[in-house]
């Protein structure tokens, strides 16, 4: 029986022949409907299928239709490989339509080099200071979607929902850099709407739909269990809408850093959001 919400069951993949692959969505990522940075973590697996002695450094990916839960195709190139990095492109099917494109670029563990961040980590209390959101959502009768059986988040109070503490459930960490990047990834996604969603004029009646997100890794999180997830709306024009996310471990390091861009869709009547959604 699958564990809910397991980051590495639910995005494993299968070789189905040279540089074609399976996976099957999990219901347990839903939010509105499969999760785009769940998308894109599965796709960033099937690269590491190409590329596993190296490490993922950058995966840029374009959400090109709406998926829903079950079997998808995907199909992976190399485009180049060098002795220090590799860079590789991914696409995602389902029924014939193609959800996504993406580009990984990977490179091997290198010791020589710089290893510096030039920003600080937000001040925040600690999770173990703060409340969980979903039991919040849940008690004022707010829709609750699965996606936060599988994430625990805590937001820290302020004005906007910018710094929220995330920890995936039940293995909340992982010793693996595909993996641990997929955390990333996901809350990268995941977060950004919600703290955009509370500045916009009719946000009961406004939904986004990511259409590209871009996130780099620099560091492995190791065994930090909790993320610090610092995200912000950028702008929002002709129909779209950006924002920045920064994902720190606990112990002040910056694990990885993103933009997205959201298609904004204006809804007939009200509907129920979550944090996430």
């Amino acid at each position: 029986m699958n564990i809910v919400g397991d980051l590495a069951s639910d995005t494993e993949v299968e070789s189905v022949a040279p540089g074609r692959f399976a996976a099957t969505l999990s219901a347990d990522w839903q939010l509105v409907g499969p999760n785009g940075g769940y998308l894109a973590a599965v796709a960033l697996r099937a690269g590491q299928r190409l590329a596993d002695r190296y490490r993922p450094a950058s995966m840029s990916c374009q959400f090109l239709a709406p998926a829903r839960f079950g079997r998808v195709e995907l199909t992976g190139t190399v485009l180049r490989v060098t002795e220090r990095a590799t860079a590789l492109r991914v696409a995602m099917f389902q029924s014939g339509d193609q959800l996504l494109e993406a580009q990984v670029w990977a490179t091997p563990e290198q010791p020589e080099g710089p290893v510096v961040a030039w920003h600080e980590m937000p001040a925040a209390p600690g999770p173990d200071r703060l409340p969980d959101l979903k039991a919040r959502l849940a008690a004022a009768g707010a829709w609750v979607p699965r996606w936060h059986d599988s994430v625990t988040l805590r937001v820290v109070p302020g004005p906007t929902p910018e710094l929220t503490w995330a920890r995936f459930r039940p293995v909340p960490a992982f010793d693996e850099p595909w993996l641990d990047a997929c955390r990333a990834l996901i809350l990268v996604d995941s977060l950004q709407w919600p703290a955009i969603r509370v500045l916009m004029p009719d946000r009961d009646r406004t939904l986004a739909l990511t259409t590209h997100l871009a996130v780099t890794f620099h560091r492995d999180a190791g065994d930090a269990e909790w993320l610090l997830v610092d995200a912000r709306g950028a702008a929002a024009a002709h129909g779209f809408v950006g924002g920045t996310a920064a994902v720190w471990s606990d112990d002040g390091q910056l694990i990885a850093a993103g933009q997205q861009q959201m298609l904004l869709h204006q809804l007939s009547r009200p509907a129920a959001f979550s944090r996430g959604s």
